[in-house]
């Protein structure tokens, strides 16, 4: 699940919309609280709230049967794009950590997990057309062999890449 849920935050943060109003910070900064549904073919829902203010962001997924599934807190720099994110699973207990690299137009290039005691356990690397568009996405384990659906465990197949 968590994989579709990145993707939606790529292709849907900077442009994320909610009730407009006029209210802007001091600085001309937008202040304004953005909220998002984004509902998956399985029936599920992911809905993401970003706070520009506080420079965070949360997404969090329900299935069908509105039971959390999934819930991602983020940390974003100065100009709100992604820079940690701590994940929680259905219990809604820390399940691990991301942190997200970004290439020179500030598009996520690279996302490495990590255990709740800094340990790797897989790194993802996304590659984009000349279009801009998201091309390819690429896993690897924490020894840096890349997975494919058909070799990794069972646990890490949910979050390696889904085609569409």
């Amino acid at each position: 699940m968590r994989f579709p849920l990145l993707i939606a935050l790529l292709l849907l943060l900077p442009g994320l919309c909610a009730a407009q109003d006029d209210s802007s910070g001091s600085d001309g900064s937008d202040n304004v609280i953005h909220a998002i549904t984004a509902i998956h073919p399985d029936g599920s829902r992911t809905v993401t709230v970003t706070n520009p203010e506080e420079h965070s962001s949360e997404a969090t997924t329900y299935d069908a049967a509105n039971k959390m599934i999934e819930r991602i807190v983020y940390t974003l720099d100065e100009n709100n794009v992604l820079v940690t994110g701590l994940v929680y699973g259905p219990g809604n207990t820390p399940s691990f950590k991301s942190v997200y690299k970004h290439d020179d137009l500030n598009r996520i290039s690279e996302e490495d997990d990590y255990t709740l005691d800094d340990q790797l356990i897989r790194r993802f690397t996304y590659e984009f057309g000349a279009d801009g568009k998201l091309l390819r996405v690429h896993a690897f384990d924490s020894q840096g062999n890349e997975l494919h659906e058909s070799d990794a465990r069972p646990d890490e197949r949910q979050s390696l890449p889904r085609t569409h």
